[in-house]
């Protein structure tokens, strides 16, 4: 059936599993939801995921627009930590969150929120390539349910298969120990969806958002720009020119000392400025 003011169809099984999204958000639970979407590039992720959230925002009288839509796990973070009651897209979660790729302090800092953030009781959706490739914790223990979407036959666009809790985790280790994504078995049931009659974000900014989300891959920032070696050394030089500063020696006892030239310790000083993010409290 066909739910909403975009008339969005959407398969009578996985309304029901939205409906019970809503329930556990609603009323005196302090529950928050997390569905992961996966599946080939083309093959509609962002599709489902947008109708599936507008869905949930519809029926629960929540907002819902590009300030809602995330490529970036940082931002996404902040907003849902400042925020509550909120329906949350991360699209292409692939960008950070393949586990192979993305660095180890992203991926602490999304566990850290889901682990404390329920009683916002947020929707979140995450559309990744491949389920396997998150962290354990967001496939298994965290997300309430797993969608692939596929083409059947490799040309028919808009099939799905939904995995409860039970289903997903004998996916992922099956998986793990075959390492063959055996999609076709143990899923809970099976739907199609179609293309949305209507437009629930303005196109446009989310081209131009996700440009820029692609343009960021392999870009490398804060101290992921340095080796950790290269940024403990960092640190103390500047902690040792702070010595100096605080008189506990001189800079020329030091530069002796370390049998190097004093103008390199004034170096060290301008370190606080020029690389600001390597000093950031873990």
């Amino acid at each position: 059936m066909r739910y909403t003011d975009k008339k969005y169809y959407i398969d009578d099984r996985m309304r029901k599993i939205l409906d019970l999204c809503c329930d556990r958000s609603s009323g005196k639970s302090k529950m928050d939801n997390l569905i992961l979407v996966d599946g080939d590039e083309g093959y509609g992720k962002t599709n489902f995921a947008l109708g599936s959230c507008y869905y949930v925002a519809w029926k629960m009288k929540r907002p819902f627009s590009m300030k809602n839509v995330f490529f970036d796990v940082r931002k996404l973070t902040e907003f849902a930590k400042t925020t509550k009651d909120q329906v949350i897209l991360w699209d292409e979660a692939a960008l950070q969150g393949l586990a192979s790729e993305w660095s180890s302090r992203s991926q602490k800092d999304l566990v850290k929120l889901l682990m404390v953030v329920r009683k916002k009781r947020h929707f979140f959706m995450f559309c990744i390539p491949k389920f396997f490739r998150l962290n354990e914790y967001l496939v298994l223990d965290r997300s309430i349910g797993l969608v692939h979407v596929y083409a059947r036959h490799e040309k028919e666009l808009g099939r799905f298969v939904y995995f409860n809790k039970k289903a997903k985790e004998k996916l992922y280790h099956s998986w793990r120990k075959t390492r063959v994504r055996n999609y076709r078995r143990a899923y809970t049931f099976h739907g199609s969806f179609v293309i949305a009659e209507g437009k629930v974000i303005d196109e446009h900014e989310y081209d131009v958002e996700k440009d820029k989300a692609i343009a960021s891959v392999g870009v490398k920032d804060n101290e992921d720009s340095f080796t950790r070696t290269q940024a403990r050394l960092y640190r103390l030089q500047y902690h040792l020119y702070k010595m100096t500063k605080d008189k506990a020696m001189t800079q020329e006892q030091l530069a002796k000392y370390l049998k190097i030239e004093r103008a390199s310790i004034s170096e060290w000083g301008e370190y606080g400025k020029k690389y600001p993010q390597i000093f950031v409290e873990r």
